[in-house]
């Protein structure tokens, strides 16, 4: 899976994918934001609840998703040290 790094943080990978940034560049700026603040929240390392942060299920099992907004979801993959960022988008991600 070709990514580009973006951050570590206490020796975890986060990469972002290109399909992940060809989604977030669709975005309008107002989302792009909230996208953005929504992963840096995610890489703080803490739980966030406001993150909702849960696994997802059927042909997306073993993949996660979590809140930007109200309608924007991070759909990612977490592996033992590296995070892979996978789509952004409304619930259309999951189709």
């Amino acid at each position: 899976m070709p990514a580009r790094l973006n951050s570590s943080h206490s020796g975890r990978q986060y990469l972002y994918t290109a399909r992940f940034l060809r989604s977030l560049k669709k975005c309008d700026e107002g989302v792009q934001n909230d996208i953005i603040q929504a992963v840096k929240l995610f890489e703080q390392g803490t739980n966030n609840r406001k993150l909702e942060l849960h696994k997802l299920h059927g042909k997306f099992k073993g993949w996660y998703a979590f809140s930007a907004n109200f309608t924007y979801r991070v759909v990612l993959r977490i592996d033992k040290k590296t995070t892979y960022y996978l789509d952004a988008g409304t619930h259309e991600v999951y189709e």
